[in-house]
Parts: C-alpha cells; structure tokens; sequence
C-alpha cells in the first residue's frame, strides 16, 4: 500500500488518533515506518511487511474493530508552528532548528529571545556587524549564503524547551533540498533538531551534514568562542 492508502484507511476508520484530533498524513506514515526496519520494507511511497509483496498487504473490513463515538478532541493551546523558510536560490548553508520558541513566536522572528545566541554568532563568523533589524538579520543571512527553517512543521510542546516537543509533524525537507540546487551543508542547531530529521528524513550522499552547539539560552555549558569555534564548520563547503 502506499502510505497514503495507510493514512487514508486510519483518518476513515479512526484506528488511531493524534493528540491534538488532527488527521493522519502520508509522510508521518512514512517517518514511523522507517524507524521499523526489521518490519517494513520501503520502497518510495509504498510500504510493505518484509517478506510479502505489495499486493498482500490490505486492510480488511474483517478486522475493523467496532466503531466507537467520540468528541472531536480540541486542538491543545500548546500546538506550535513554525515559520517559513529564509532561502532563495544562492543558498549553500541550510541550518535546522527544531520549532520556534514562544518568544519567537511572539515576534514572529526566528531566534527572537534576547538571549539567543544565534545572530550574534553568525555576524561573528562571517565578519559581519550584529544586526539590530529583522530586516537586516535576514539581509545578513541571504548575503552570506545561509538558509535557516526548522525541521518541525508542527508540533505540541508546552514553553520552549525542545525535550517537551511532542506529536510533530516534519516540514517538507526534501522538497526544499530538491530545490536549492546549490545547497552543500546541513547543519543542525542542537541534538534535538538532528534527531527529528533522522527520525524522518533520509540523508543525502551529496551533502555535509554538522551538528552543531544549540544557540538556545539553556544550552550554557559551553562558552561563546568555542561555540563560535564550532560553528564556523559551516563555512567549510
């Protein structure tokens, strides 16, 4: 089946349901799947039980367990979305969080809190002047052939700390990798946003891909100049 036969069969016969009472989408299948190896076999849209073809594998209106009623759940005050991306077609860098933190979101800019260190670290690396704008931030980011979004669509968190980061749902990576042709580093603001993207995500041959110190104000066990030291792996191409 393909896996949004699979989402379409779950949405319609309410077999399982998200937390926040969304539907099921094709790629979520796709993304629990992967994490089973040893029981599907993948193969682009399609998933299968190892050892059976395609074809074997149905759901059958046999096993459809009895329907229940049930409320709509109420989409939770804690759901989270993320911006669009800052990219054009020059961008050679592409740095993933995981999703907005609440100051940001407040904002409406990435890397909002004062106490983030993002921008002043990528002024720092580029040799660059902090920027006092949003404007000029995003100026600074296009300049220097960086491309910032987040590896969450959405997703349920309560404040912004990522280890509360629940139920996401992942933006459309390879979509974006697929168009920016120039694109040569994947650099990953923090443990949490690579283990989303590998949660979800296959990596590509043709690019680099860094972990990186988290900018977030709670990452305080390592200080600006190696932080910095670390970051400017990205300017490696």
């Amino acid at each position: 089946m393909t896996t949004q036969q699979i989402a379409d069969e779950l949405n319609k016969n309410g077999w399982y349901q998200k937390k926040d009472g969304s539907t099921i989408q094709a790629f979520q299948i796709h993304g629990r799947t992967r994490n089973y190896a040893n029981i599907f076999d993948r193969d682009g849209s399609t998933v299968s039980l190892i050892g059976q073809s395609i074809t074997k594998v149905k759901v059958t209106t046999t096993e459809k367990p009895k329907e229940t009623k049930q409320a709509p759940r109420p989409t939770s005050t804690n759901t989270k979305t993320s911006f669009d991306p800052i990219s054009n077609a020059d961008t050679t860098i592409l740095i993933l969080g995981t999703i907005p933190g609440d100051k940001s979101l407040e904002l409406g800019e990435y890397y909002g809190h004062s106490r983030n260190k993002f921008w002043k670290i990528i002024s720092t690396i580029t040799n660059n002047d902090l920027p006092l704008t949003y404007s000029d931030k995003k100026g600074l980011l296009i300049k220097s052939k960086i491309g910032i979004w987040d590896v969450a669509h959405k997703a349920n968190r309560k404040g912004s700390l990522d280890s509360a980061i629940e139920d996401e749902e992942p933006n459309d990576l390879d979509n974006f990798i697929a168009r920016h042709k120039n694109l040569k580093v994947i650099g990953f603001n923090g443990t949490k946003s690579q283990a989303l993207f590998d949660k979800y995500f296959d990596r590509k041959s043709d690019l680099k891909y860094i972990s990186l110190p988290s900018t977030s104000p709670a990452n305080t066990g390592i200080d600006f100049d190696n932080i910095c030291k670390q970051w400017r792996q990205i300017l490696n191409k």
